[in-house]
């Protein structure tokens, strides 16, 4: 008694310093933190209105003053025209000058650009940067050559800067008279085409597209494009007969994002239970489910989610749960025989991590005593033999068809720079 109590408490702390590591990306809606940024949005919107108000008015008040001046010069240029020659009065003579000096004053206000004193920049006219020659004594003007502005030269200057020649500059003059040979390393890879595999599944009769027409279609049709869109009744029926099921497919296939949501349609999450899926990366896990968040519409971290180290992007409703296999680990700490779990899917199964290695053995063990528990172990390029042989002569779902076309090259020669090629690809 006194070592199961031992036990017992021991996995109380476990799982509480687990809980005060794991960040919760989702949490349940805090109604006053949720007033508070109501509050301060009314806020911001109500300083951007006033700010908006104050720019608007700024503008039209620039607008207004070129108009008034516009007007005004039009006035001062009738009336001289009109009254130029003609005696006026001794106060028609001061308004009239008035107007003129107030016209002068503002235009002087506007051309302060001119002026040395006054701090401002202004892009310089065209025919300012019409001699290129005074401007630029100390350059070469071959480049420089047909520039008429200030921009134009600052971007050819900036040009100039990132070209440089080798060599002697009297050899440089006649490059162009002679002609070099190619220089090629005796020692290079030489390559022979094996053979190209197909890139679509003759199954699904699709048809040539562009990247443009491929990048227009929507989820539903992207999903229908993929090889397992057409063996789905044959792969929940396998999963319905068979306890184990082996699951091998192309890379691009569907498998890991679309079985999942062919077992949650088909009700294999129902009563509160759970389906599990794992991959050996934490980004793998995290973009794999966003994407599929995305397909289903609804909100990452509700009905999907994903549990990597230090967070956790679940909730009481998540039913399709994306994990890296330490994850899964971890929760046999907690739940041993993985009660809350319907299926269980071991992805990217040929990678064969210490975590994936442990994981075989664990699930085998849990399926024997466990009827109701569905296993599937999915991969691109897996020993389905050896594995099916491991999970007691497990059936084998093979998933044809890829979408995109793979060529297969072989080196004529053994080559020792396996860095290198592997860069070339």
């Amino acid at each position: 008694m006194a070592d199961q109590d031992d036990k017992k408490e021991f996995e109380k702390r476990l799982k509480a310093r687990d809980e005060a590591r794991t960040k919760k990306k989702f949490q349940e809606p805090d109604y006053n933190e949720a007033k508070r940024i109501m509050a301060e949005d009314e806020a911001s919107k109500k300083l951007q209105v006033e700010t908006l108000r104050e720019k608007s008015r700024r503008e039209y008040l620039e607008k207004r003053e070129q108009d008034q001046l516009t007007l005004l010069e039009g006035d001062l240029k009738d009336e001289e025209y009109l009254f130029g020659d003609e005696e006026l009065t001794s106060k028609e003579k001061s308004e009239f000058s008035r107007r003129q000096e107030l016209l002068k004053i503002a235009k002087q206000y506007r051309n302060l650009h001119d002026n040395e004193e006054v701090v401002r920049y202004k892009m310089p006219e065209e025919k300012r940067g019409a001699n290129v020659k005074e401007n630029y004594k100390e350059v070469d003007e071959t480049y420089l050559q047909g520039a008429k502005s200030e921009q134009e030269k600052w971007e050819k200057d900036h040009y100039k800067s990132t070209m440089f020649d080798v060599g002697a500059k009297d050899k440089m003059k006649n490059k162009k008279d002679k002609n070099y040979d190619l220089v090629v390393d005796d020692d290079m890879i030489d390559f022979v085409q094996a053979f190209t595999i197909a890139g679509k599944d003759l199954k699904s009769k699709e048809p040539e597209m562009s990247a443009k027409e491929r990048k227009k279609q929507t989820i539903k049709e992207c999903r229908e494009s993929l090889p397992t869109y057409y063996y789905r009744e044959d792969l929940i029926q396998a999963v319905r007969d068979h306890q184990v099921l082996i699951v091998e497919g192309e890379t691009g296939s569907g498998k890991t994002t679309q079985i999942p949501q062919y077992l949650y349609e088909s009700g294999f999450c129902e009563d509160g239970m759970r389906l599990g899926c794992t991959q050996p990366r934490r980004v793998a896990a995290m973009s794999v489910a966003a994407r599929v968040a995305e397909e289903i519409g609804v909100k990452l971290g509700q009905e999907v989610g994903y549990s990597i180290r230090f967070e956790d992007c679940t909730s009481d409703r998540t039913v399709l749960k994306y994990m890296t296999d330490g994850m899964l680990l971890r929760e046999f700490l907690n739940e041993p025989d993985l009660a809350t779990y319907s299926v269980i899917i071991v992805d990217e199964a040929h990678e064969r991590t210490l975590h994936t290695d442990i994981l075989f053995g664990l699930v085998k063990d849990i399926a024997r005593f466990r009827p109701n528990l569905k296993v599937i172990i999915a991969s691109a390029t897996l020993d389905a033999e050896k594995f099916s042989s491991f999970f007691d002569d497990a059936p084998i779902f093979r998933i044809p068809g890829r979408r995109y076309p793979v060529t297969t090259y072989y080196t004529k020669a053994p080559e020792g720079k396996f860095l290198y090629l592997t860069w070339l690809k």
